[in-house]
């Protein structure tokens, strides 16, 4: 397992208990599962168990949906503000 493998699979649990395809009690299974697969192959992690919980889960719907507005329009076609 490389530190990549891990926050894939940590990521596919999280989405997994969100959408409720996962109870709790499973979840906190297998992160448990997961954390001791990475202490096996030597990953350093530092996952807090309460990430599992609901408010936590909520925080990772609103980062999957921030979209970060940009300042510039570059559909524009009007270069008149540059002056070369």
């Amino acid at each position: 397992m490389t530190i990549i493998d891990f926050y894939k699979q940590l990521s596919k649990l999280l989405t997994d208990t969100r959408e409720n395809f996962l109870t709790k009690s499973q979840a906190e299974k297998k992160l448990e599962e997961l954390l001791e697969e990475a202490k096996k192959n030597k990953l350093d992690v530092n996952i807090d168990p309460k990430i599992l919980d609901q408010v936590n889960l909520m925080r990772l719907d609103d980062e999957n949906s921030y979209r970060p507005e940009s300042d510039y329009d570059f559909t524009s076609d009007d270069d008149s503000s540059y002056s070369y």
